[in-house]
């Protein structure tokens, strides 16, 4: 798969990407990859943070629904090693370069925020590291694989597109919070969203999910639990 599938429009107003001239070489290290962003914001934290060079193709999306801008992002990304980044991050340029060297090496590895909340209390299988959505790092071959994120699913979104990768045969790996998050508002759900949520995974990873709904259950129901994104 080349890395310009799918480009889309240069001069898109929300486009920013490489000049076609080949990777971006970065302390001799190549760096050509693309950032989805989705925000209803017109100034972010993480658009300051992302470096601004000919190898990094950023794609911000403003579309209705979390999920569906994570798809139009990655379908117009302009290279196949793809970074989706929460809007409120502070980052350096070291903890960038490092991820994308990891994404790029490693095609068959989604790589993930380590999540917080029930998730990482359970026992789950080898290649599955539980986390969310506001770092995520994978290869559009992954994206493709899964069918992308659930559009419909307002929440849990980013829960079922790791357990689809690794159900696709991709190993999912938690990365250590070496960022800042400036955003502290939370998101919080209460019994009727988290049992939905329970439902949703259970009935699209009947055999992840089914063995540990016990436990997910006993944590979750009578619980308002709050979620930071």
């Amino acid at each position: 798969m080349s890395d310009t599938d799918d480009a889309p429009d240069a001069d898109r107003p929300d486009a920013r990407s490489g000049d076609g001239h080949g990777p971006t070489v970065v302390d001799g290290k190549a760096r050509p990859v693309s950032v989805v962003v989705p925000t209803a914001r017109e100034s972010t934290p993480t658009l300051d943070a992302v470096p601004d060079d000919d190898g990094v193709d950023l794609r911000v999306r403003r579309d209705e629904g979390l999920n569906r801008a994570r798809n139009a992002g990655v379908r117009e990304a302009a290279h196949d090693a793809v970074l989706l980044l929460d809007d409120d991050l502070v980052f350096s340029g070291a903890w960038f370069d490092g991820l994308t060297r990891r994404v790029r090496a490693n095609p068959d590895t989604v790589y993930t925020a380590q999540g917080a909340g029930i998730l990482p209390e359970v026992d789950w299988p080898d290649g599955f590291t539980p986390g969310m959505g506001r770092v995520m790092g994978f290869h559009r071959a992954t994206w493709r694989a899964v069918d992308g994120f659930p559009v419909p699913c307002a929440h849990g979104g980013d829960t079922d597109f790791l357990m689809s990768a690794h159900e696709s045969g991709r190993d999912v790996v938690g990365i250590d919070h070496d960022w800042e998050h400036r955003d502290d508002d939370v998101d919080r759900y209460g019994l009727t969203d988290n049992l939905r949520w329970l439902w949703f995974l259970l009935w699209r990873h009947p055999r992840l999910v089914a063995p540990r709904l016990p436990a997910l259950l006993a944590t979750k129901v009578g619980v308002g639990v709050g979620v930071r994104r």
